[in-house]
């Protein structure tokens, strides 16, 4: 199974590190040797031939040029579910690459494989990063894994269904959310004022959950915590009303894939506003741009109270050699350069993943043209923790299941579906 195997590979790096232990290299490059070829290995969750792939590969092009004596081969591998499967195959059979883009709650699950970045990124390069996106990178106080294409959710609006409807102000808070969405639905139009879809890991609704004050997982991921109070249920009976009532767009009554369903509808001008990953802003703004709308992209409803951050984190892994690792550190610092890290969120639309990065001249003149863009890098700092434990992708997939079952059966009691996830969280949880 795959916890006797991460403990037995717990137990065989524990005895192979005895000793190991060194001072963060102020220079990520110490101790490779410049005549010393060394090879690095990086997955990733692109496709070879997108945009984000493309530009990665760039990079390790530009950086294989500087750096003559290190070589990175690129390796996409599909996507995030797609990458921790072939992650736990090459565990097993010793075969990992030397570092991998995660999904950031996979941590839980590779945490014992991984090595303590602090070990090898210079303590200027952590410090850089922005600390919000940190969060999600340390595991037992140890820095495991750091920011690359991360996102979260924000609040993106239609500025033409607006006007349209007269409104000028943004809703803040969830009350003038909902509010606000009954005053944007027009019937006769078919214009419905939100839509929601909780995406296949539960980001959404976790999101949700944190700006209103509950959560899922104790601290120390042993407990789940989704059902000690009304909460979660709360929300999911807000928007099973909203829906009946012809306010919120409902995807789940649609055979199609959801986040392209409610996608097609804010593109059409039938949806006024949805809460969607910062992630796709780029790709989005220009086709609202080609569809005749203009588009704005807000922070997250009541944001302070503490949001969901999502998508990717890179992690170095235990098996690379000592050569390979402070390569990896070296490449890893080049990609969070001002330059590279300004170039993929202006290309990507993800968020920067360093303070400093904000002010390089490609992002500013980014900003200048998408000024809306700002809020989502100031929400950055209401980042809150998320799930980190091997549970969690079954934990997820039960919690996503249900909230979709109550969407598509909104007469379903909410209080019983989240009592009963909960139940079977805890239960999943305790096994491991």
């Amino acid at each position: 199974t795959m916890k006797k195997l991460l403990a037995f590979l717990m137990a065989a790096l524990m005895l192979c590190c005895v000793g190991c232990g060194s001072k963060p290299a102020t220079d990520p490059t110490d101790g490779i040797a410049a005549d010393e070829p060394v090879e690095i290995v990086f997955w990733n969750v692109f496709a070879d031939d997108s945009d984000t792939g493309v530009f990665l590969s760039q990079v390790a092009e530009k950086f294989m040029a500087e750096n003559e004596n290190i070589k990175v081969t690129i390796v996409g591998q599909g996507g995030y579910d797609a990458i921790v499967e072939r992650l736990e195959a090459a565990a097993a059979s010793n075969t990992l690459p030397t570092m991998a883009i995660i999904e950031e709650t996979f941590l839980g699950r590779f945490y014992p494989l991984t090595v303590d970045l602090s070990q090898y990124l210079s303590a200027e390069t952590i410090a850089n990063y922005q600390q919000g996106l940190l969060v999600s990178g340390y595991y037992d106080g140890v820095l495991r894994a750091v920011p690359f294409n991360r996102s979260m959710p924000n609040l993106y609006i239609n500025r033409t269904l607006f006007n349209e409807a007269g409104i000028t102000d943004v809703p803040t808070t969830w009350e003038e959310y909902f509010a606000t969405a009954e005053k944007l639905t027009n019937k006769d139009k078919g214009v419905y004022g939100a839509g929601i879809c909780w995406d296949t890991d539960a980001w959404i609704f976790e999101s949700i959950l944190y700006s209103h004050g509950g959560d899922i997982i104790s601290e120390d991921n042993t407990k789940i915590v989704l059902n000690d109070t009304t909460v979660a249920a709360d929300i999911v009976t807000e928007y099973q009303k909203y829906i009946d009532e012809g306010v919120v767009f409902n995807p789940y009554i649609y055979q199609d894939n959801v986040w392209s369903t409610i996608g097609s509808a804010f593109l059409e001008g039938k949806l006024a506003m949805f809460l969607g990953s910062n992630g796709v802003y780029s790709m989005y703004n220009q086709w609202m741009k080609d569809a005749g709308y203009e588009m704005e992209i807000h922070q997250h409803p009541d944001a302070a109270n503490g949001i969901a951050t999502g998508a990717g984190n890179i992690v170095v892994f235990s098996n690379a050699t000592e050569a390979q690792r402070q390569a990896a550190a070296k490449f890893m610092t080049y990609l969070a350069s001002d330059e590279n890290a300004a170039a993929y969120t202006v290309l990507s639309g993800y968020l920067p993943t360093t303070v400093s990065c904000v002010n390089d001249p490609a992002l500013q003149t980014f900003l200048q043209e998408n000024p809306f863009f700002q809020n989502a890098i100031d929400q950055m700092q209401f980042a809150h923790r998320r799930p980190q434990t091997k549970a969690w992708k079954s934990i997820y997939t039960a919690l996503t299941d249900e909230l979709a079952y109550c969407m598509t059966y909104t007469d379903t009691d909410a209080s019983a579906s989240i009592a009963k996830v909960a139940e079977q969280a805890q239960t999943m949880l305790d096994e491991g």
